[in-house]
């Protein structure tokens, strides 16, 4: 497919994947006038019950389709990230910045099911329905438009296609080919929901060894530990087996984590996934295709950016569809605005995961590299 297009204004999208960013980016559209349809290939929303964390500038992004206020109020607001030791000894500090001003946190961790919620009510408020349980079967596209088959019969034809379908995108696959997916960085995370002591009201990182693991709060009695394990061979472990698994793998850290680790008992309430990384290759789009959020940059979680990223490009994305701009102006502006921005955050996060598996080598320096991270992002979108 050509990656040049030609035509006026964007009237109707198509989005495919109801997850953060694609809800926000069909919130965002609406607002703008655009017809949106959304599909989503799951039956429901079946989103995983730990937190997220949304930064400043993710937070920034959303005040900009009014959702700033509800996130505070659905969360835990902070603005530093502190550095430890194993023990919980504080080594470093980076200061978050505020971006939506003094009276706002930097930072809000929160449950991913509360997220979700604010999102969709927020789509549902501007008049969108997901059509759930529906995805695309295959696309032809034409200079004018593109038309859909979708996996129930049904056909329509779009001025353009947003794939939002994640990590394992099925249409990043279709249009990029299948060699375009994330590679396992040897390492997976960890995230179990335990009760927040009084004194935690910020995000901290302890580092030992080639672990990392830490915890963010995402309300007045809830936070999470999360941990990132290096491991060789398979990564796959039955659910029923993490509790104690976790356990054990935490049984080394003092502080907080030391004091809380032994409420990790409810598998329920963990969530384990091999890490993979991907930086798509500009451009993001063929034609009248294109992919966004984790469908076309993958990071590590390192620097907690991802939900931030994947946001911004929703924002993005609609502002300059709003601007009624020739869609080849509009994709070429989008990726002028995105590519080098949300390269940053993949190799970032991925530099971090080597030091992870690397803690003696002369460079290293996470919170040097987690607050030059933070600056960056920090700047206008």
């Amino acid at each position: 497919m050509p990656t040049g297009v030609s035509g006026s204004g964007i009237g109707e999208v198509l989005i495919v994947g109801a997850g953060v960013s694609g809800m926000v980016l069909a919130t965002a559209l609406k607002k703008a006038g655009v017809r949106v349809d959304i599909v989503e290939i799951h039956p429901q929303w079946d989103v995983l019950g730990v937190g997220i964390s949304l930064q400043a500038p993710a937070l920034r992004a959303l005040n900009s389709i009014g959702l700033l206020d509800r996130c505070i109020q659905g969360g835990f607001g902070y603005s530093q990230v502190f550095n430890c030791d194993q023990n919980g000894k504080v080594q470093g500090i980076v200061e978050l910045p505020r971006l939506c001003g003094p009276q706002y946190p930097a930072c809000v961790g929160m449950m991913r099911p509360v997220l979700h919620e604010i999102l969709a009510d927020a789509m549902s408020g501007v008049g969108i329905s997901v059509r759930f349980g529906l995805t695309v079967n295959s696309m032809k596209q034409t200079p004018s438009n593109v038309g859909v088959d979708f996996s129930n019969g049904t056909h329509r034809t779009y001025d353009l296609i947003v794939g939002a379908d994640g990590a394992n995108s099925k249409i990043r696959e279709t249009v990029f080919g299948a060699e375009f997916k994330p590679s396992y960085t040897g390492q997976a995370v960890w995230r179990a929901m335990v009760p927040r002591p009084q004194p935690v009201t910020a995000r901290h990182s302890y580092y030992y060894g080639s672990g990392h693991a830490g915890f963010n709060p995402v309300s007045q009695d809830e936070m999470y530990i999360y941990l990132v394990q290096s491991i060789t061979g398979e990564p796959r472990l039955e659910p029923e087996r993490w509790p104690v698994a976790l356990r054990e793998l935490l049984s080394d850290y003092g502080g907080h984590i030391g004091e809380v680790r032994d409420c990790i008992t409810d598998p329920n309430r963990i969530v384990y996934r091999p890490i993979g990384s991907l930086l798509l290759p500009a451009p993001w789009y063929r034609g009248r295709v294109l992919v966004i959020g984790d469908a076309a940059h993958t990071p590590t979680p390192q620097l907690a950016s991802g939900a931030t990223i994947a946001i911004e490009d929703s924002i993005v994305l609609a502002e300059l569809i709003q601007a009624v701009l020739p869609l080849e102006d509009v994709l070429e502006k989008f990726m002028t605005r995105r590519y080098e921005r949300c390269r940053m955050v993949v190799e970032n996060s991925r530099r971090l995961t080597e030091w992870e598996k690397s803690p003696n080598a002369a460079d290293v320096d996470p919170t040097a590299l987690v607050a030059s991270s933070m600056k960056a992002l920090a700047a206008p979108i």
